[in-house]
Formats: structure tokens, C-alpha cells, sequence
């Protein structure tokens, strides 16, 4: 008999176990915060976002807020939710998101909130001494949480001042000017860059950019990533202020419509326009729109045609409708440096398509205003008679008779990066509209290369979504010697490397898709 109870028992702790087990509670999170209060000059309507989501097979149900005990129903989008809300008052506000469950599971937030009237220009710091080194705790990549002003219609300009400097590591600064970037997560959670970056040659330097085309995403509670593409020579330690200047802004709102993020090839005769078509809707009640492209060329050397894409004088274009309608001059003096960084090694001094090391490289700005109201397609052609008679895709190159090496992997690419911005005086909120080529690279693989230390031919195991990734083999500099190109991890997996013309030395394998990125590192005997 006693066995009897302890085999019942033990049948209703397993049961109470599987059962908790599948007992789902949704995640709530919010980019309000009590950090700040909202600060409006007039009562506005504000955007309160919400992210939810719970394990399947579970779903949510619905999303509502709770202000001052009145309830009110969320907007649903894809992603997230957002209520706009008008406070009936200044003061305190006392407001609860809830997410419910169509299991019934809920989960709820509460934010005490003040509203004013008033506003100071004040500095908000974000990033300090993060350090990026590669293999270090930040290994390439940074994530962090940190809390920005709330408002409507009180700040008129937004400016971000970055300061680059030496970490304490062996190596300090690295050697050679790394491509970077600094991205704000938008409430749908696709990642927005905020300023696109190349290091400079071993030194620390001083930056600052216009942000205030970013002012509704640098709101309340956001998240923050950077990269820097190091490879060992070194690091970079890095801090972030954000200078919010008090003052009535031309328009209260703004949003921001990612466009293109990617990397593109140039010159590649089977691909050589490769930015797709984006069909932009400005919508009614727009009164300002421009649009924003970030773009900087990479690849060089002997078997790039013209010493593409870094060091070619190119001239690109924007067609609306299939009519040119905006040229784009991509060269950049570097000599004198932009930013005023002096004291560097290397070939700092020679111009460059878009960017310069140890400068932030600005945007070009197109007025888009007087499209508003209406719907069109965007198309952007890279400079039209280049050719990269060098790259594998040329039928006829020849290895050692037309080019050096056609299979040398270093061929020329831009990296585009593109935004419309609204602005109006009548409520905008965030648009949810991804670009064409978005590339979200939060996952990070881990690769296992065997043998390592190797002659020259190895094998690659990993793991990650099915798609098409790129990888290459990059000298410690950071040049790419080799590039071989992959629909599947286990296409890559099957795949036997001979690398045996390769010098002797340290190289570093990159893979990367839309969906992250992996690094190890590979010596060759």
C-alpha cells in the first residue's frame, strides 16, 4: 500500500511538473520610462509603444493600457503595439500595459509618468568606456540598454559627440581603420543606424553628427548595439553623449522608413545594379520628407578594376519612377581630416568613396517633400559604365593572364544604408515599413574548424537559418583573401577548403547572413 501512495504521488508531482512546464506567461516590455518625464510645451498626443510575446503554442490575445484607471484598446502592428495617447493634464499620470494570452496567462507593467510643460537642454550620456576587442568580453559586437528624454515639440536639434580612444589592452588602439556603425532598435525591433563610422590608424579622436532626424527613436527606454569589424590588432574604447538643445522645433514629430541596409556588390557583370526597387508611400498629412543615404565603398587593390570600390572617383543616381532624379557624387576629401583627426599611421590622408578613417561618414540628404502624399518607386544605380573586369563573374577573366587572381575574393562592395524621414506637426508614429534588404545580424554562430592548426585544407562545422551567406578568409588587417558564397549550412558543412596558396600565417574565417555573424580564427602551416 505504501508503495501504491508514493507511486501516486510521484504520478501527480510529474503531472504538477509538466503542467508548470506548460504554464506560459507573455513578456511586456515598454520604451516608457519613469526616468524621464514626457515634456510638451501644449498637451500632444504622445506614441506609448509595447512589445509582447509568449512561447508557442500560445498566442496574445490582446494588448491594453490603463491610464488613471480609464482602459483604453492598443493599435496592433507587426511587431508591436502603440497607443496615442493626449493627457487630459500635467502632472502625474499612473499607466498599466497589459498583455493578455489566449491561454489567459497575463502579464502587466505599471509606469508612474509626469507630464510638464517645461524643458532644458541637457546631456545624456549612453555608451561609457565600452571597450570592443576582439575575442574580449565586447568581441566586435555591444549590446546595452540606456534611458533618452520623452517629448513632444521641445528640443530642435539633436546632436551625438562620440569619443573614440585607446582601451587599456595590449595593442590599445588598433592599427588599421576598422568600418563601424552604431544602431538604435526601432519598437518593431529592427535595428536603425545611427551613425555609420570608420576608425582611424591607431589613434583616439573626437566626432560629432546632426541626430535629429532620429529624434522619435531616441526616446524613453532604447537599446543600443555597435560593431566594429577588428580583427585582432588592437581595440577601441568608446563613449556616447547625446546633446538635446531646448527650443521650438519647425515640426513636432517625425518617423523614420528604413529603406536599404545591406551589403551590395559593384561592378559584378552578372548583378550590376543589385539595389532592389522600394516602393515608398510619404502618406497624407506629411509636411516634410527627406531621404537619407549612407553609403561606403570597400574592396581595393590590383584585382579590383579601377582600385574599387574604396579608392574609385564614382557617380551614382536616384530614380523616381524610373527618371533620374538625384545624383550622388560618392568621393570624400580626407586631407585635411573631417573630423579633425590628426596624428594618424597609414594612408589616412588619401580620398575615399564616402567615408575617410577616423570620421563619421555623413549622409547625403534628398528632399523627398515634393512627393508627399504619394506612392513611387525608388531605384539606386550605382555608377553605370563600371565594370570589375577582375571579379569570377567575368566570363573572361583569365587567373594570371587578364587579372593576377579572379577568384582573390577582395572585390568591390558598398555598404548602403538608407532612411526617409517624415516629419509633420500632426502625430506620426513609428512606420513599420522594413527596407528591401534588411539585416538584422543578432545571432552570433559559432564555427568549429578542423584540423587548426592546418596545412591548407580543412573542413567547417556550424549552425544557422537556411540562407545565403557569405564567407571569407581575412588576413589579420582585415583584408578578405578568399570569398566563397553558401545556401545552406549544410551545403557549407559538405564543402572541403583548399586554401594551400595561402602564406603561412593567422587568418581569420568571417560568415555572414541576414541572420548573424560568426568568427574564429585558423592558423596555416
Amino acid at each position: 500500500m505504501k508503495k501504491i501512495y508514493l507511486l501516486f504521488a510521484f504520478a501527480l508531482l510529474l503531472q504538477a511538473s509538466v503542467f508548470a512546464e506548460n504554464l506560459t506567461v507573455p513578456e511586456l516590455t515598454t520604451r516608457l520610462t519613469e526616468a524621464y518625464p514626457i515634456e510638451m510645451p501644449v498637451l500632444k498626443p504622445y506614441p506609448l509603444y509595447m512589445n509582447a510575446s509568449v512561447e508557442a503554442p500560445d498566442s496574445i490575445s490582446e494588448v491594453t493600457i490603463t491610464i488613471d484607471g480609464t482602459d483604453y484598446p492598443t493599435v496592433t502592428e507587426t511587431g508591436f503595439y502603440y497607443y496615442l495617447w493626449t493627457p487630459a493634464n500635467y502632472g502625474n499620470h499612473e499607466i498599466i500595459m497589459t498583455a493578455k494570452t489566449t491561454n489567459g496567462d497575463e502579464t502587466s507593467l505599471t509606469r508612474n509618468i509626469v507630464v510638464t510643460n517645461t524643458a532644458t537642454s541637457q546631456v545624456v550620456r549612453s555608451l561609457e568606456d565600452v571597450v570592443i576587442e576582439f575575442n574580449g568580453v565586447n568581441s566586435r559586437w555591444y549590446y546595452g540598454t540606456y534611458t533618452f528624454p520623452q517629448f513632444v515639440g521641445v528640443y530642435n536639434d539633436i546632436d551625438a559627440f562620440l569619443e573614440v580612444e585607446c582601451p587599456n589592452i595590449p595593442g590599445g588602439c588598433d592599427d588599421w581603420d576598422r568600418w563601424a556603425f552604431i544602431d538604435v532598435k526601432a519598437p518593431d525591433g529592427n535595428w536603425i543606424q545611427l551613425i555609420r563610422y570608420i576608425t582611424p590608424y591607431g589613434v583616439g579622436c573626437n566626432h560629432e553628427l546632426d541626430v535629429t532626424d532620429y529624434m522619435s527613436l531616441l526616446q524613453g527606454e532604447v537599446e543600443i548595439r555597435v560593431f566594429i569589424d577588428t580583427w585582432g590588432t588592437g581595440g577601441w574604447q568608446l563613449t556616447l553623449d547625446t546633446n538635446y538643445t531646448a527650443g521650438a522645433p519647425q515640426y513636432a514629430y517625425s518617423n523614420v522608413v528604413e529603406v536599404w541596409d545591406g551589403e551590395y556588390p559593384f561592378g559584378d557583370m552578372a548583378n550590376l545594379q543589385p539595389v532592389e526597387t522600394f516602393n515608398v508611400e510619404i502618406p497624407q498629412g506629411v509636411e516634410a520628407s527627406h531621404l537619407r543615404v549612407s553609403n561606403t565603398g570597400h574592396g581595393w587593390g590590383s584585382n579590383n578594376s579601377g582600385n574599387a570600390a574604396e579608392f574609385f572617383n564614382a557617380t551614382h543616381y536616384l530614380d523616381i519612377n524610373g527618371t533620374e532624379t538625384f545624383t550622388q557624387h560618392l568621393w570624400n576629401q580626407c586631407n585635411p581630416n573631417p573630423d579633425g583627426c590628426t596624428g594618424q599611421q597609414g594612408t589616412w590622408q588619401y580620398p575615399r568613396a564616402g567615408w575617410c578613417p577616423g570620421a563619421i561618414s555623413p549622409p547625403n540628404i534628398y528632399d523627398l517633400t515634393p512627393y508627399a502624399g504619394t506612392t513611387f518607386d525608388l531605384d539606386y544605380r550605382f555608377h553605370p559604365s563600371y565594370r570589375d573586369f577582375c571579379h569570377p563573374n567575368n566570363p573572361n577573366c583569365v587567373s594570371g593572364q587578364t587579372c593576377p587572381d579572379c577568384n582573390d575574393g577582395y572585390n568591390p562592395v558598398y555598404y548602403v544604408d538608407t532612411h526617409i524621414i517624415n516629419q509633420s506637426n500632426n502625430p506620426l508614429v513609428y512606420g513599420n515599413i522594413l527596407g528591401t534588404n534588411a539585416i538584422d545580424n543578432t545571432q552570433v554562430y559559432d564555427i568549429t574548424i578542423y584540423p587548426n592548426p592546418s596545412k591548407g585544407v580543412f573542413q567547417i562545422k556550424t549552425q544557422y537559418p537556411d540562407a545565403i551567406s557569405r564567407l571569407t578568409i581575412n588576413t589579420v588587417e582585415g583584408k578578405s583573401v578568399k570569398a566563397y558564397y553558401f545556401k545552406s549550412s549544410a551545403e557549407l558543412n559538405n564543402y572541403s577548403f583548399d586554401v594551400s596558396n595561402l602564406s603561412k600565417g593567422v587568418y581569420f574565417i568571417n560568415l555572414e547572413n541576414s541572420y548573424g555573424t560568426g568568427v574564429k580564427r585558423i592558423i596555416l602551416e
